[in-house]
Order: C-alpha cells, then structure tokens, then sequence
C-alpha cells in the first residue's frame, strides 16, 4: 500500500512539472465567476446552439483560456467584430525568454473603433490550442502584440476562429468547435463588466468648477486711449498696481502706432511666387470694393508705407 502511495505521489509531481505555466494577469478591481459547467461534448455533427430563455442568457463578454507557446494563458476575448488576433504587452512580459525572441517586427498597423491608428509592438507567431478533458483543437496564429491597458490578455478575432473552425455565440456564452467524433463546446468565464460599469457606477463626485475672475484693460499712454493692455483677474490688488507702474516707465519700447516701427525685414516680407520663368503673366479681374471700405484700406495702407 506504501509503494503505491508513493507511486501516485510520483506520478502527480510529474505531471505538475510538465503543466503549462498559467498566466492569469487578473487585475484586482475585476471580479470572475465560474460558470459550474465549462465543458461538454455532444456526439453531432452539427453546430447548433440551445434554445435562449429569459434565465440562462448573459451579457457578459466571451471569454476563455487556452494553451499558447507552452502556456496557459487565462481572460482571451472572442471578439467576432475583430480581424486581427492580438496579445498585449503585459501578457507579452510574461512569456518564456525564448517565446519573447520570436517576436518579429509588425508590417502593418491597427485602426481603432474610434479610428485612431496604433503601431502595434511587433509580431509573434504562436500554436494556440483550446481543449476540454479529453478534446482539443489546434491552429498557428499570428499575434500583434500591441501596448494598452487592457483588462484582457489577449483577441482572438475572426480570422482566428476560422483557423480553428470555431463558432462562438456571445449571447450564449460558449465557444463550439468540430472535433473527431462530436462537436466541442467550451463555456465563457463570467466576467462582472466593470469597464463599462464603473462609468456609471463611479463614486466619484464630480469637482466643482473654480470661477476664474475676470481680467481688467488699462489705458497706459495717454495720447493712445483706445489701445488698451489686458490685466489678469488672478494678481492682487497689490500686483497690479506694480506691474501697471512698470508698464507705464516703459511706455517708449512699444509700437503704439505704425510709424514707432523699426521695420520688418525683407526677407520676412517679401513674397515669393512659385511659377516657373517664361511663362506669359495672366491679369486677373480686379474685384471692386465699396468705396467705403477702399477708402480704408488705402488708409492702412498709407499707415504702412509711412511706418
């Protein structure tokens, strides 16, 4: 009786060093159930999916564990309105050194749902295997690997559920696939949706807008009373009647009129056309003004001539 202790005490040591190493990454503000049943097999060959009820739908998003590069990698969203399959940076980091050296550098880039583009990090390709007790099914699939602060570790998009003839069902929670002899299914982690909830859940009461007081205008030069400096609302009483007081000791370093300019330089004012030598200068229409508003702009532009 000894011997055989010892013999199944061997046997299970073994078969937890040979068990893929499991990477969770479970953030502590997230909260899983367990469904009781994650596994079945039906002895069909047909997918088909049972008949919903009020009482056994969810809401919850699809999401399961598979092995991939040797490890046991928990919280993978199906994500049917993704084509791509995608591994994040922190599930990345947690991968064997001689997995990680595989990664090669990505060749195309990522469009958002908001359409904002993302570069992924790079590419890893990976054998990714689903199974239940005694079922499994297989496929190689390339993986961006892609820097967010995502609450899950990995995508599996459309194109990888066809690598491995899977058919998922958000509504139902379960993920089927063919097998020798029956069809698979594979039932979702319940996950509690908290990055959506807590949107409108949040405790947080919102800050109160500090009123900003308003700024003040000065006349500085008394032969100039229409042009008018901006003092902030913040500065003390006592702030501003200094820097009023300095402003006014250096009324001489401003341009209060055109001709106060000491002149703008010609390579800053002169203009250049980009049209090639030769070519024959077509006149356009002159564009009639108001006589109003021509009388204004000759009197501007005389400002500047005389500046």
């Amino acid at each position: 009786k000894q011997g055989r202790d010892q013999s199944k005490t061997g046997k299970k040591e073994t078969a937890a060093k040979d068990k893929p190493t499991a990477i969770y990454m479970v953030q502590s503000w997230q909260r899983t159930v367990k469904q009781k049943a994650t596994q079945s097999f039906e002895r069909v060959r047909e997918i088909a999916f049972p008949q919903l009820t009020a009482s056994n739908g969810t809401e919850g998003p699809l999401v399961i564990e598979a092995e991939m590069g040797g490890h046991v990698i928990h919280r993978i969203y199906i994500d049917g309105g993704s084509l791509m399959k995608i591994l994040y940076e922190h599930c990345f980091n947690r991968l064997r050194p001689e997995i990680k050296s595989q990664m090669v550098p990505a060749t195309t880039s990522l469009t958002a749902f908001s359409g904002e583009t993302i570069w992924p990090l790079g590419q890893l390709r990976l054998l990714v295997t689903i199974e239940d007790v005694t079922h499994s099914t297989k496929a190689w699939m390339k993986f961006m690997v892609v820097k967010s602060m995502s609450p899950y570790n990995g995508i599996i998009g459309r194109s990888g559920l066809k690598a491995i003839q899977a058919v998922p069902s958000t509504v139902h929670g379960m993920l089927k696939f063919p097998v020798e002899g029956g069809i698979a299914t594979i039932c979702s982690t319940i996950l509690i949706p908290t990055e959506c909830a807590s949107v409108t859940t949040s405790s947080m009461t919102p800050r109160k807008e500090r009123t900003r007081p308003a700024n003040f205008t000065v006349a500085l030069h008394p032969d100039f009373p229409d042009h008018e400096v901006v003092i902030g609302g913040l500065l003390s009483d006592k702030g501003r009647t200094e820097l009023c007081s300095v402003l006014k000791k250096n009324l001489d370093i401003f341009a209060w009129q055109p001709s106060d300019m000491t002149g703008v330089p010609r390579s800053v004012a002169e203009h250049r056309l980009n049209i090639r030598e030769g070519y024959t200068p077509v006149r356009k229409k002159k564009r009639g003004q108001a006589p109003e508003r021509a009388r204004a702009i000759q009197a501007e532009v005389q400002k500047l001539v005389d500046a």
